[in-house]
């Protein structure tokens, strides 16, 4: 009896150990999980990213070839890796740059041909780079549209086949390259809309990543506009899994982006401080030393961009990844949505720079906007744009934009599915020193989905934006509700 006394007791006391190491051992795991959460988020991000795996279908999307490694080569390794699907799309070849001819190239940029060549040659440049991470080229997208002219095509003046852009590079307005998804595409707005949606239906992503929407690049924030606008199409046609798949944003182009400027592979890139905070939501994706040398070694294929642009493009070679997730604004009808902009060492422009929007729909029919600028006039020769769009009763897109010129001057007009514009009523009013009210901006009455909003605002001068304030799908929820 006493043995067996022994025994249990044994028994007992190596249970209490064993359970009094492992309450130990957890809540030391538990206060070292809780001090990463904090040097995490105190980074900029709100958590760690998994990594893909196998069922995933991702859609990685650039504006110009380079941009789908800096921002997402080791994403691409992780998904080949896992087994996931993935496709990346490249919206144009990156023909427009003079400075990667004369210092890349080593050629004077004094004839349309030799951006033509550029653009075959970036091309090349991509897919090799893109191999180097293990995608195949057949999962890889040329849509051929014309470098520094995709926000030309996203506005108005150039949506319609009927008024296409042409380049000042090559000086044509459609794509000259055999390559491109639709061979001859116009440059026009339809046609990358077009384009787009075929893309998002044959590969249904449940991931999409795409140029930030704050990135100060033109292009990039466009080719954010275009992605984002195509996927709420889907959605509001009926697409349920449009309505499920998560859209990503990743940064380029920002001042003083990345830190330090060159190469730093040990280093971790961070969100810029003027873009993380309460209510941003950065994610980490971490890479291993392997992935980050095939990255390294994929930017470094980009030759036509040398040696000006090497030190900046081997910054983004670091042991993460960083990604925002761009969700949909959900408001309430009549109650002001806010967007802020957090940029205040805005590159020498000359002004218009959006510090924030307070958008109310009034209710179905109407919007107001409260736009704030700062308090200086705008300049000769700038502008706010504001751009909602919406759907008609046959889905296709219908464009309400206004121009708030120097003076408060407002011109509005409509584009719809028929070929006319019509020009619109609206009033802009200074309510004080960098404040101004754009009111009565009419929302069409035969909506397909009267209660989803694409709304775009933008500085600009002249044809150069200066500030991509708001790009958002905003979906209205009924005030009884």
């Amino acid at each position: 009896m006493s043995e067996w006394l022994r025994r249990r007791g044994f028994a007992i006391a190596l249970v209490v150990a064993i359970t009094a190491a492992g309450t130990a051992y957890l809540r030391s795991w538990a206060v070292a999980h809780s001090a990463w959460k904090r040097d995490l988020q105190s980074a900029g991000f709100v958590d760690e990213m998994p990594g893909p795996s196998r069922g995933d279908r991702i859609l990685v999307v650039a504006p110009h070839p380079d941009d789908e490694v800096l921002g997402c080569g080791g994403l691409i390794q992780q998904a080949v890796a896992a087994g996931a699907e993935i496709h990346v799309v490249l919206m144009t070849n990156g023909d427009g740059s003079q400075l990667s001819l004369i210092f890349g190239e080593r050629k004077l940029p004094w004839r349309p041909g030799a951006y033509v060549d550029l653009g075959r040659k970036r091309q090349q440049e991509s897919r090799t780079a893109l191999a180097l991470q293990g995608l195949e080229a057949r999962s890889i997208h040329y849509l051929g549209y014309p470098n520094a002219g995709l926000l030309a095509m996203w506005r108005p003046e150039h949506w319609r086949y009927s008024d296409p852009y042409q380049s000042p590079y090559t000086h044509v307005s459609f794509s000259p390259y055999p390559s491109s998804f639709t061979p001859g595409a116009p440059y026009c707005g339809q046609q990358v809309l077009a384009d787009l949606l075929t893309i998002l239906r044959q590969v249904r992503p449940t991931a999409i990543f795409v140029t930030h929407p704050k990135d100060i690049h033109p292009d990039h924030w466009a080719t954010c506009c275009f992605v984002r606008y195509a996927l709420a199409s889907l959605a509001v046609g009926g697409a349920s899994w449009a309505r499920e798949t998560k859209v990503y944003g990743y940064l380029i182009h920002w001042p003083r982006y990345p830190q330090p400027v060159g190469l730093a592979p040990s280093r971790y890139l961070l969100p810029p401080s003027s873009l993380s905070g309460r209510d941003a939501g950065w994610f980490r994706l971490s890479l291993t030393a392997e992935q980050v040398k095939r990255k390294m070694q994929g930017i470094r294929t980009y030759g036509s961009q040398e040696p000006r642009f090497d030190r900046l493009m081997l910054s983004f070679a670091r042991r993460n990844e960083s990604f925002e997730i761009l969700p949909v604004t959900d408001a309430q009808e009549g109650t002001p949505t806010r967007w802020s902009g957090q940029d205040s060492h805005r590159r020498g422009l000359g002004g218009v720079e959006l510090t924030g929007v307070d958008l109310t729909v009034t209710n179905r029919l109407a919007v107001r906007a409260d736009v704030t600028r700062r308090p200086q006039r705008l300049p000769r020769d700038g502008y706010i744009g504001l751009d909602l769009r919406t759907w008609s009763v046959h889905g296709a897109p219908v464009i309400t934009t206004a121009y708030v010129r120097d003076g408060d001057q407002i011109s509005a007009m409509r584009l719809g599915p028929a070929t006319e514009v019509e020009e619109l009523r609206g009033t802009a009013l200074s309510r004080a020193p960098g404040r101004l009210e754009i009111a009565g901006l009419a929302l069409p009455r035969d909506s397909a989905a009267p209660r989803d909003v694409f709304v775009t605002c933008w500085g600009s001068i002249r044809d150069r934006a200066t500030d991509p304030a708001v790009v958002s799908w905003v979906r209205l929820r009924d005030t009884s509700d």
